[in-house]
């Protein structure tokens, strides 16, 4: 059969996000579709790219990042496009801002406002989902795949309290979780070191993932214990997989000799775990996430009264202390794309410049910021090097988990992807090109069920990146977050060509999953 492609990428070295061996092929697009894959020399097509000498890949999914509304304007409205990426997965850590009442409404974009430019979250009235989906429809230059925000849903039916849901809360709970799902959600997403999502009990998050399960979905958390708390965090994890029977992501999980033991053990229990890192020895998150459980309960009017009190900051002074190493702590944002003179500066220099003690110091800055203090929180060094074992591990996915505000955000969010291409796979060598590939787009899309993408398939959908695996590397750094990566010659949203030798074309493709 004689077709006529609209775009042929000829020449290349195509590594298909299965984990199979990397092969020379042509592809042929139709649309936003991949045609034919094979030997397409002489093909009739509109518009042929010569990947001679690069890798020609799915585009990457990145199963944890906060981007939704900057992909939608703004600085930072390509740069995860220039990594590479063409699906992102909306509510990360149970975040969103919909269904939620105009009260409520205003007081999550409150607390979430730290993590997000939400300008385009208006409060005139009820926020359901529809109208959240309007604000996408159109706007988007890659695409966005849905989870259910177990944070806007406890919010909307239990509020702020720290108390069990009632039988009746729980049931809308769960209406509003197959809501979301009917609308095409692949996961049930929480927090729990978040409001109010951490006052859930097992009893809730089982009833609300065996409504994700009746449609495929997963169970993706921020669980409520890492590093030194694992066990505790896993535990739940797994007993929710188990007494659900849905599978398990874990976000941003790093693989030490304990975490490792916990994995092992889900895996001898059949337990189907998966879980996403990024590759860099550092976290970002508020200020406000140390604090002890019992401060950060209730709104943030409510914290803000609690934190005032003098008796209250002597009370917790020694819990402060010890939760907040001042040297490893740096500002990232204060809520403002201007500069305010502490972003890049740690913890402790900041203290210092107030003349404070440290939880007089916390408490003021979260005060004086109205809670946008969002923090690099630096590994102590003696966890570096268990990124490697991390990278290594069958059950990994890779992500950014990227925030885009402030003058110093943190570089994951602009250099990710290149930099494990670059730095980990062709430097250190602690996996293949192709394992690597399958890491960012293959395994991701196969288990968060995202059709047709994530693979170089016939007949699937042509988000593709091509890239020279010699030159590929991630220039952000802690110094300078927003420099774009090297080697990204070209990327694909849909069978549309929106980045060519790095430059961003004008367009936007992306869709709503």
């Amino acid at each position: 059969m004689n077709l006529k492609f609209d775009l042929v990428i000829q020449g290349g070295l195509l590594i298909d996000g299965t984990g199979a061996s990397a092969k020379r092929a042509d592809l042929g697009i139709i649309g936003d579709r991949i045609e034919a894959i094979g030997d397409l020399t002489g093909a009739d097509a509109e518009r042929i790219l010569d990947a001679s000498g690069k890798v020609v890949a799915p585009g990457f999914i990145d199963v944890h990042v906060h981007s939704e509304l900057a992909i939608l304007g703004g600085i930072d409205q390509y740069a995860p496009l220039k990594m590479g990426v063409t699906t992102q997965l909306a509510s990360p850590d149970g975040f969103s801002w919909a269904p939620l009442s105009q009260h409520r409404l205003l007081q999550q974009k409150a607390y979430l406002h730290a993590f997000y430019e939400d300008a385009l979250i208006e409060t005139n009235g009820d926020m359901s989902m529809d109208k959240l989906f309007s604000i996408f429809h159109g706007r988007l230059p890659s695409n966005l795949a849905l989870q259910v925000p177990h944070g806007s849903i406890r919010l909307e039916a239990v509020g702020w309290e720290d108390r069990e849901a009632t039988e009746d809360e729980l049931k809308r709970m769960e209406r509003m979780v197959r809501d979301w799902m009917e609308a095409g959600a692949v996961a049930f997403c929480t927090g729990l070191e978040y409001e109010p999502m951490r006052r859930a009990n097992l009893r809730e998050l089982v009833r609300l993932s065996k409504v994700a399960a009746e449609y495929g979905g997963i169970y993706v958390a921020h669980q409520r214990g890492y590093a030194e708390r694992v066990v505790a965090g896993c535990a739940e994890t797994f007993a929710i997989a188990e007494q659900a029977d849905i599978p398990v992501h874990i976000s941003h999980f790093a693989v030490d000799e304990l975490a490792g033991e916990q994995i092992n053990f889900a895996c001898s229990q059949g337990i189907d775990v998966t879980f996403d890192m990024y590759p860099y020895p550092a976290g970002c998150t508020h200020l406000l996430l140390a604090f002890p459980a019992e401060l950060q309960l209730g709104s943030l009017e409510e914290v803000k009264e609690r934190i005032k009190q003098k008796s209250i900051r002597q009370q917790y002074a020694e819990q402060l202390n010890k939760a907040f190493p001042v040297d490893r702590l740096r500002f990232a944002s204060l809520g403002t794309q201007e500069s305010t003179g502490w972003e890049g500066k740690t913890l402790g220099q900041v203290q210092q410049e107030m003349g404070l003690d440290l939880p007089d110091a916390i408490c003021e800055i979260l005060l004086s910021t109205d809670f946008q203090a969002l923090m690099i929180y630096h590994w102590p060094q003696e966890r570096y090097p268990i990124l490697k074992p991390t990278f290594q591990h069958p059950l990994h996915m890779i992500s950014t988990d990227g925030i885009y505000v402030g003058q110093k955000p943190h570089p994951r969010g602009f250099g990710t992807y290149p930099k494990v291409l670059g730095e980990f796979v062709r430097e250190h060598k602690w996996i293949s090109l192709e394992q690597a590939i399958y890491k960012m787009s293959g395994f991701p899309a196969r288990q968060f069920k995202i059709k047709n993408r994530g693979t170089l398939i016939e007949n699937h959908y042509a988000d593709i990146v091509i890239f020279d695996p010699e030159t590929i590397n991630g220039n952000a750094s802690f110094e300078h977050p927003r420099q774009d990566p090297s080697g990204i010659e070209y990327v694909l949203v849909n069978g549309k060509v929106i980045i060519h030798n790095n430059e961003i074309s004008s367009g936007l493709y992306g869709r709503i999953l």
